[in-house]
């Protein structure tokens, strides 16, 4: 078990190749990158599997919109089929979300994240992960802490936002759709 750092152009996915576009934008009141990647010629699709359900989440023709905004400790992925419905939004604690390559920022997992299938139920996943990490060490009781307090605050912004949450993503979506067909690049 170890922290891991992941990109927002998801080096080291296995196979196919990506179309792929990042802007600079803000949110609220905060800036934030926001990207769209779709996914072609993938010779496998990537599967995840949840106790109350399975989801495809990286396929032909499927599309992630990714949001990282600054000076937060979550990055949020909204992943949508090859018919352009939502799959789910998961959304990772992180320890820290790094800007210093604005065409790519990376982020820590801070092994606690929110799942939130489209139109269900908002789920708190890796609990037992946190713990582990916390015991062996990886992480500090100060990171612990401050993953379940995002965590509960990402919840109950959800709870009383979840459909304005939705309808931002997907507008968001149809924004970035246009600046990839006529900006985007293969990576």
């Amino acid at each position: 078990m170890h922290i891991k750092r992941r990109d927002m152009k998801l080096t080291g996915t296995k196979d196919g190749c990506k179309n792929y576009y990042s802007k600079e934008m803000i949110i609220g009141s905060k800036e934030a990158i926001v990207s769209i990647i779709k996914f072609n010629n993938i010779n496998e699709p990537v599967e995840v599997h949840y106790n109350y359900k399975d989801a495809t989440i990286i396929d032909n023709n499927y599309t992630w919109i990714q949001i990282a905004i600054k000076n937060t400790n979550f990055w949020i992925k909204s992943m949508f089929d090859q018919n352009n419905k939502m799959v789910e939004t998961y959304i990772d604690v992180t320890r820290n979300n790094y800007f210093d390559d604005l065409s790519n920022p990376e982020y820590e997992d801070l092994f606690l994240d929110i799942v939130i299938p489209y139109k269900g139920h908002i789920y708190q996943m890796d609990d037992v992960e946190l713990m582990k990490a916390l015991t062996e060490g990886l992480i500090t009781d100060g990171e612990y802490k401050l993953s379940k307090i995002v965590s509960r605050n990402l919840r109950n912004f959800l709870d009383k936002n979840h459909q304005e949450f939705l309808d931002f993503i997907n507008n968001l979506k149809k924004e970035l759709e246009i600046d990839l067909e006529n900006k985007g690049k293969i990576i």
